[in-house]
């Protein structure tokens, strides 16, 4: 089994992500991917300085991935360059991993799967939802901006719309142990 995990920013998807590690089931985060692809690649880095100069690298030499948001999440074709740069690398990064056990179940965390028209690669979609004042509080607690949380929320679908394309929908709307209850229930029916 293939389960694709999509859902709205600060909706939960980490969280899910675990309980199904925990249940013995293989997982991989895609945004997980893109964090060790910006701290670890010579060729991403390579790119970006070539973009982007040294502006979004830190005094260190690394990646500063605050400076590539600003420019990303406020310019349409500076997204599209930088999307265009890792989903591929993102991509093959899953599709490996799922190669080497393909006998196994498998829950690939990936927040665009609608906007990169991946559903057909999963046999179900399980989307997180959240209520917005919910998911601000969370991102405010990460040190988000009200700012930063609209221009992630501007650039990808709606998460109505998400919910609604998937096959199954998990509710991040009340406690811990809800989400959990949720989530187990729906490992024990897969």
């Amino acid at each position: 089994m293939k389960i694709g995990l999509t859902g709205g920013i600060g909706c939960g998807k980490s969280t899910v992500v675990q309980l199904f590690a925990e249940s013995g089931w293989r997982t991989v985060e895609t945004d997980a991917v893109v964090r060790d692809c910006l701290a670890t690649d010579v060729e991403v880095h390579t790119a970006l300085r070539g973009r982007w100069g040294a502006s979004v690298f830190d005094a260190q030499g690394a990646v500063d991935r605050k400076a590539i948001a600003v420019r990303v999440f406020t310019d349409t074709d500076e997204l599209a360059w930088l999307e265009a740069l890792l989903h591929p690398i993102v991509r093959s990064a899953w599709e490996a991993a799922i190669a080497k056990a393909p006998e196994a179940n498998w829950l690939v965390e990936i927040p665009l799967l609608f906007e990169k028209r991946l559903e057909t690669e999963f046999d179900l979609i399980v989307c997180v939802t959240s209520p917005p004042e919910i998911v601000e509080r969370r991102m405010v607690r990460r040190g988000y901006s009200g700012d930063e949380i609209k221009q992630r929320r501007h650039r990808q679908m709606p998460l109505e719309e998400k919910a609604r394309r998937a096959n199954c929908v998990i509710s991040n709307a009340g406690s811990l142990e809800f989400l959990k209850q949720q989530t187990k229930r729906l490992i024990a029916q897969t």
